[in-house]
């Protein structure tokens, strides 16, 4: 049992990659590629930066897509270990992704703060994601994240300044991205509590009053 367990994440290592669907993320690499080539030039590299970070987030959630979901819902392996493998893998292809986009802009003493939004956005969509494959039992649930981080991002634009979280660098950056963090630290408690596996909860032994007892 024991080695069986051990030899179930790289069985998954491998086979993971192979039934994703990596064409909306290669698609959202080269629309970010052309974005970075065409823009950067004539473009505040904060609000390209941001449009960076939205076109990754709303694609890498395909990879959480899982057809097979209902199928292994009662194979051995672990829900932790099927879902948070998609997961890293979609945080992976963000980062690779991010790097690059930051290597490119060299947005200087703002680096922390924009990656803080992009890891908060790809954090929000992957919650979504992640949350509706698990309570809903969705599938294909990034047909519900990627159109749910995008409303997010402009239902962001129109906040009251006291909530703002979309702002120039300056007097509110600080606060704002406070906010950010805010929401980075709900999203990954909210993939936390979705990647519990019902399966592996203790069941408390059943009491049966004894017949010998008076």
């Amino acid at each position: 049992m024991i080695v069986a367990r051990r030899r179930m994440p790289r069985e998954l290592a491998g086979v993971l990659p192979q039934v994703l669907r990596w064409k909306p993320v290669l698609a959202g690499w080269i629309l970010v590629a052309g974005l970075l080539a065409w823009k950067v030039g004539d473009a505040d590299g904060v609000t390209v930066l941001r449009v960076v970070a939205v076109l990754l987030a709303t694609t890498v959630v395909t990879l959480v897509d899982d057809a097979a979901q209902n199928i292994l819902a009662s194979s051995p392996t672990p829900l932790v270990w099927r879902t948070g493998g998609r997961l890293a893998l979609a945080a992976s292809a963000v980062a690779v992704a991010w790097a690059v986009a930051l290597f490119w802009v060299r947005p200087g003493d703002l680096t922390a703060a924009l990656t803080l939004e992009a890891a908060a956005l790809t954090a929000l969509a992957l919650a979504v994601a992640s949350g509706v494959a698990r309570w809903v039992g969705a599938r294909d649930a990034s047909y519900a994240a990627g159109p749910a981080v995008a409303g997010a991002v402009l239902a962001a634009l129109v906040l009251p300044p006291r909530w703002a979280l979309i702002v120039p660098p300056g007097e509110s950056w600080r606060d704002a991205h406070l906010r950010w963090a805010a929401l980075l630290v709900i999203a990954l408690a909210v993939i936390a509590v979705a990647l519990r596996d019902p399966a592996g909860r203790p069941v408390a032994p059943r009491v049966t009053p004894s017949r010998d007892r008076p």
